[in-house]
């Protein structure tokens, strides 16, 4: 609401303000927040300051780049204030504890709820059904995305802990919905889709790991990195052409 407002307030496009795009990255502000700040007052006054400035970060961005924004302006505001509080310092000293193996199976919808910053099955199973309303061809771009990450991450011999709360499928799964989302549907557009979701799942591996020695999470820059890089194929691989308005894989066209 406050970056929707925010964007209103100071005449940014408005078919994008119609289409809720000023509003998404103060939305993923306010849930990071929450979880890595808690209730705690500087936690809400940093929501509503960093869902002030994505709007006018996110303009900034689509100016200067020839790419979608993605999240770029999430992962700027967001990671500016952990970088402050460090909220991961000391989190790896935690003692391991067994994971039943059904919440291992069920990782593809925990990774789909950890795009909202929540590690919830029945919530990812909410939003894959969602998702599947709007466009039943993306809800399964969303979903082999998550259960693309979650397998790479067990082959790359990632904590099954880590693997169970989804952490290696959210990234993933916003891969393969950006390319199900831009690109006309093709069987080479849904490999790519495969292949970056697996991208994905290897370079989150490695900004975890990363940004986890200075105690913040890597959020989704992975995302951003992989989907900008399959963006920028277009032209480049025959059968990957770029929708000309993006909605769905049901209803892009050239």
């Amino acid at each position: 609401m406050t970056s929707t407002s925010t964007a209103r307030s100071l005449g940014l496009d408005d078919q994008a303000w119609k289409d809720g795009l000023w509003g998404y990255n103060g939305a993923l502000v306010g849930c990071a927040a929450s979880v890595f700040g808690g209730f705690a007052p500087y936690a809400i006054a940093g929501t509503l300051v960093g869902a002030v400035a994505t709007p006018a970060l996110s303009a900034s961005l689509k100016n200067a780049a020839s790419v979608p924004q993605w999240t770029w302006s999430f992962n700027i505001v967001t990671l500016t204030a952990l970088m402050q509080t460090r909220p991961l310092i000391g989190a790896d000293s935690a003692v391991e504890k067994a994971t039943p193996v059904w919440d291992a199976i069920l990782s593809p919808l925990a990774g789909i709820s950890q795009i909202f910053v929540i590690p919830s099955h029945l919530a990812g199973a909410g939003i894959v059904a969602a998702i599947g309303m709007y466009s039943p061809k993306l809800a399964l771009h969303a979903l082999g995305g998550s259960v693309t990450g979650c397998t790479v991450g067990m082959m790359l011999g990632a904590e099954v802990s880590d693997v169970a709360l989804g952490l290696f499928g959210y990234n993933s799964a916003l891969t393969s919905m950006a390319v199900g989302t831009f690109f006309v549907d093709s069987r080479r557009v849904r490999v790519l889709s495969f292949a970056g979701a697996a991208a994905s799942a290897v370079l989150f591996g490695a900004m975890k790991t990363t940004f986890g020695a200075f105690g913040v999470p890597c959020l989704t820059l992975p995302f951003c990195t992989v989907a900008t890089a399959c963006y920028l194929l277009e032209g480049q691989i025959p059968g990957l052409n770029l929708a000309k308005e993006p909605h769905s894989p049901e209803k892009n066209t050239m």
